[in-house]
């Protein structure tokens, strides 16, 4: 089967299938932590694990699809964007991950070490920021090409 797909949506698509495939596991996980606990609780990071697994691979998906209305391309390819961010959620995920296995602690930035810090202030400029470009890219795009303007 041949198609053709925008890069940033199929470097998008690409990255979902770890998180589709780690919400999986990490259900399974959570599902296996609640029948064993006495209080039918998961460990809070084994929980934020499995909902951020759950949330990053609709978002990368949606990211990917605003990006392919990316309107500088001919400076910057928008696929990058996707790519810093995919990898950059993959990180945070994986840290949560760790966090669960380790079961020690509930709330990471309660007494906040220098890498939970670290790691706050790259998630903001790894995927906060380029999906704020991505948004203002496709805006500025779709609104060239709204009929009949509001403003």
């Amino acid at each position: 089967m041949t198609f053709t797909l925008p890069e940033p949506l199929h470097v998008a698509l690409f990255f979902s299938i770890f998180y589709f495939t780690a919400a999986l596991l990490t259900g399974v996980w959570k599902w296996r932590a609640m029948l064993g606990a006495e209080d039918g609780q998961a460990h809070a990071y084994i929980d934020i694990a499995h909902h951020a697994a759950l949330h990053y691979g609709p978002f990368i998906v949606l990211a990917g699809a605003l990006a392919a209305f990316w309107p500088f391309a001919d400076f910057f390819p928008a696929w990058v964007l996707i790519e810093v961010m995919g990898w950059t959620m993959v990180l945070s995920l994986s840290r949560y991950i760790s966090l669960g296995v380790r079961g020690a602690i509930t709330n990471q930035l309660k007494k906040p070490t220098a890498s939970a810090r670290f790691g706050l202030a790259f998630f903001f400029f790894g995927s906060v920021l380029p999906g704020l470009a991505i948004a203002i890219g496709a805006i500025i795009t779709l609104w060239d090409g709204l009929p009949g303007k509001p403003f």
